[in-house]
């Protein structure tokens, strides 16, 4: 969820044992979450999470599980399929605040109530992490990223029983991300075209802490039980610090003129004012036109298709917009400027304005969420459809005394 610096990776990749093995196991070892507020920038929208260890003798160290290398070869290549491998990092606690503070994100402290056999395992479990043969995992957005390690590292070291004293309002996946990038409609609408059904999914309790500030708050909310006196309950955050403040500053502003609904609705009155100057389908201007919107749904389709069969990341599988923005179109895009393809054009319409229909049943009817800033180039590439069909009806039939014949 967040891009580290050059040197911090030097930091990780160069000092063999870190200075965590060198921790002192005592009472008086601090274990606490950090949590670091979303930043500005599109990659840091989901903040960050990272585990600081402090023992006795002045060693005050972070693991943090965000660390990435985006100079490994075919980064992004392999970022689009899913493949990306995160690390874990140990280093000065001193260089993660100095960086947040750099970005000015409000750095959250809580210090969690361990005793000296959990802060032992807790210690021990992020060391063995740190081993040069574990150090590297393959990363996954929802199920195993910077935020659901350190979560699930305490719940594996806790001895006492841990339970969450909050109920949250049901929520899905794709509300929660989309509360996240709101400020970036474009990166919106971009993720609501690949996200599939999954995302749409309820999101439980624990599932919650994929996202840094949700586990922050489900910490917060966490009791420990004894075991051998389930009455007896202690919060598992003893207190709550704030290591780096920010100072309040400009929010994104968003640029309505430049948004994709503005674009798409634009496009709309452009396409219905074409189809109703009785201009037929030959006319250059709309030959041009159709095959520039089959072009850009043609190449939405690809993307769909490529992240629902070729790519590892969760949620773009079972992706019913690729019923309406469909890679077959991207020959469509060529075949307006021949006359020859118009039988297949007419027989391949009837199917498209079924499966655009039939992304629309399943939106309203089966709780799916439709990429809203995009609905007026829905709109815009059913009426189009229906209207070159209604005009190919005339072109390729004639009435008969015995019915209609192709011409």
């Amino acid at each position: 969820m967040r891009q580290i610096t050059s040197i911090i990776i030097v930091l990780t990749l160069l000092i063999p044992k870190l200075f965590a093995e060198t921790i002192n196991y005592g009472d008086s070892t601090i274990v606490s979450l950090l949590t670091c507020e979303p930043g500005k920038e599109l990659y840091s929208q989901f903040g960050h999470t990272a585990i600081r260890i402090q023992d006795t003798q002045g060693v005050d160290m972070v693991y943090n599980y965000g660390i990435f290398d985006f100079r490994t070869e075919n980064f992004y290549w392999k970022f689009l399929k899913g493949q990306t491998d995160y690390m874990l990092g140990v280093y000065p606690t001193e260089h993660f605040i100095d960086e947040y503070s750099k970005r000015n994100s409000t750095v959250w402290e809580q210090v969690l109530n361990m005793n000296k056999m959990e802060k032992k395992r807790l210690i021990e479990f992020l060391n063995e992490n740190n081993l040069p043969q574990n150090r590297v995992y393959r990363y996954n957005f929802v199920y195993d990223n910077c935020s659901t390690r350190p979560y699930d590292m305490i719940n594996k070291a806790l001895i006492k029983v841990a339970a969450v004293d909050v109920n949250y309002e049901p929520e899905t996946y794709r509300k929660m991300i989309n509360g996240y990038i709101d400020d970036f409609p474009w990166s919106r609408a971009g993720v609501n075209l690949v996200f599939g059904m999954d995302a749409d999914k309820i999101v439980r309790n624990q599932q919650r802490v994929f996202l840094p500030e949700n586990l922050k708050e489900m910490i917060q909310a966490t009791k420990l039980i004894y075991m051998e006196d389930t009455r007896n309950t202690i919060p598992l955050v003893s207190k709550a610090n704030i290591l780096v403040q920010s100072t309040p500053s400009k929010q994104n502003s968003i640029n309505y003129l430049w948004h994709p609904f503005t674009i798409s609705f634009l496009w709309l009155i452009l396409g219905i004012v074409l189809m109703f100057n009785r201009f037929n389908i030959d006319a250059l201007r709309n030959k041009m036109f159709d095959s520039f919107l089959f072009l850009v749904t043609g190449l939405g389709g690809l993307i769909i298709f490529m992240f629902m069969f070729f790519s590892e990341h969760p949620f773009t599988g079972k992706n019913i917009n690729i019923l309406w923005m469909n890679p077959m179109n991207l020959l469509l895009a060529l075949m307006v400027w021949k006359r020859s393809p118009r039988k297949f054009f007419f027989f391949y319409n009837i199917i498209y304005i079924f499966m655009i229909l039939l992304s629309f049943i399943v939106v309203v009817f089966m709780v799916h969420s439709s990429v809203y800033d995009l609905v007026p180039l829905q709109i815009l590439i059913f009426a189009r459809v229906v209207w070159r069909e209604e005009r190919l009806l005339h072109i390729l039939f004639v009435p008969t005394d015995t019915g209609i014949k192709w011409r």
